[in-house]
Formats: C-alpha cells, sequence, structure tokens
C-alpha cells in the first residue's frame, strides 16, 4: 500500500509556523507574574500584606530559613523588584503587539484575600467647630448619597485601589470630585471629610456569633469648599 504523498512546504506555510510560534511566546511572556501595582514600602505596610509575610515566613523557618522577619521582608523586596526589571525588559519588545491587538493586561490576580478591607466614608459639615454629618458610607443602604455612582462597578473597582497607600493622589483627587458635587447641591456645607473604615475580616464562628472587631479610621482628608471654589 503506497504512503499517502507529503504535503508540500510553502513559504506561507513556513510563514504561518513562525507567526504562531512568535503568538505563542508573547501570550506566555505576557503572563508573566508583575507585581508592579504593589511593588512599594507603602503598598507592602498594609495590614494584609505584612499577615502574609508573617506567615511565609514562618513556613520557610520551618524549611531552615536563617534570615529575621525584616532582613526576610527587605530580600523579598529586592527580589520583586530585580524581576520587574527583568520582566520589562523581556516584554518590552512585544509592547507594540499587544496595543495592536488590546490585549495588554490592565490588572493582575489576586494572591490573598484582602483581611483587612475598607470602606468609604463622606462625612459633611457647616463650620470649623460643626458636628460631622454623614452622608455616605459603602455597604449601608441608609446612607447612600450618591450611591448610583460610587457604587457603580467600575466606580468600585477604583475604590479599592484608592483605598491603598500607593494611590494617595488618586484618593485625594476623589475627595475634591466628592467636595464639588457637594457644594453644587448644599450651601450649608463648609467642609467635606472622605475616609476610610478598616476592620479586619473575623472568622465564621465570630461572623456567626455578632462579634465584630472594632472599625478605625484611616486616611481621613478633609475638603475646605472655600478654598475649592478660589
Amino acid at each position: 500500500m503506497s504512503e499517502p504523498p507529503k504535503p508540500e512546504r510553502t513559504t506561507w506555510t513556513t510563514l504561518r509556523a513562525v507567526l504562531v510560534a512568535l503568538h505563542v511566546a508573547a501570550v506566555v511572556i505576557g503572563a508573566f507574574p508583575a507585581p508592579v501595582g504593589g511593588l512599594s514600602k507603602a503598598s507592602w505596610s498594609e495590614p494584609t500584606v505584612q499577615a502574609e509575610f508573617d506567615t511565609w515566613h514562618a513556613r520557610l523557618q520551618g524549611l531552615g530559613l536563617s534570615a529575621d522577619r525584616a532582613e526576610f521582608e527587605d530580600g523579598l523586596f529586592k527580589l520583586a523588584g530585580g524581576w520587574v526589571r527583568a520582566r520589562n525588559t523581556v516584554v518590552k519588545p512585544f509592547h507594540p503587539y499587544y496595543r495592536y491587538l488590546g490585549t495588554e493586561q490592565s490588572w493582575r490576580m489576586f494572591v490573598a484575600p484582602h483581611k483587612h478591607p475598607s470602606r468609604l466614608q463622606i462625612q459633611v459639615r457647616d463650620g470649623e467647630s460643626g458636628e460631622w454629618d454623614t452622608i455616605f458610607e459603602q455597604d449601608n443602604p441608609e446612607l447612600d448619597w450618591r450611591a448610583h455612582q460610587l457604587l457603580q462597578s467600575r466606580t468600585r473597582s477604583c475604590l479599592f485601589r484608592y483605598s491603598w497607600p500607593g494611590y494617595r493622589r488618586n484618593f485625594r483627587a476623589l475627595g475634591r470630585w466628592v467636595a464639588r458635587q457637594v457644594a453644587e447641591e448644599r450651601d450649608d456645607v463648609s467642609h467635606v471629610r472622605v475616609q476610610w473604615l478598616r476592620r479586619r475580616t473575623p472568622g465564621p464562628a465570630k461572623m456567626r456569633a455578632g462579634e465584630l472587631p472594632p472599625e478605625k479610621v484611616v486616611r481621613p482628608y478633609v475638603v475646605n469648599l472655600s478654598e475649592l471654589s478660589e
């Protein structure tokens, strides 16, 4: 029985194989982990991140790690910085390809649960000595000023980012936007305060028992409406 004829290798066949190989390489290289947004000492000081470092340090000590906790974190920071620089060098030639196809990765995968989540709170007052009145509080349906905007799916993604120290400038820009909206609606308000309420996520047993950890205020930002209008 005669063998079937082998397909002739054409220029297009070779070119197509090269293009497929380049595309696969671009996808694989673009998928290299990149802790870009979290590569800052301010972000690493967050309680959730510190808890992760504590856990991994304890695990690795059980396997013979000799570095203390501070040395461990400093070593990780240097390692992450070197990795990002090397990754940027490798990925850089593919950037035009990603932009042309629209396949740039604009967000990163979550590496751990956020055990110290923050909720946005907005307060207003009249005068320097007046009492603060809360008009919005995330996850509180009774305090829903501009909730249709602040709880919109795209906005909620921003709020998650802005609660981290590395987004302080963005958070203050949000505070000024909030102040402008309040100024348009009310003439009895002199100051607006935006801040975060933070609480450690309780375990299932404490949650069922209603034993919630205390909530604390983080990074309050006050806007004076008279200065805003100048």
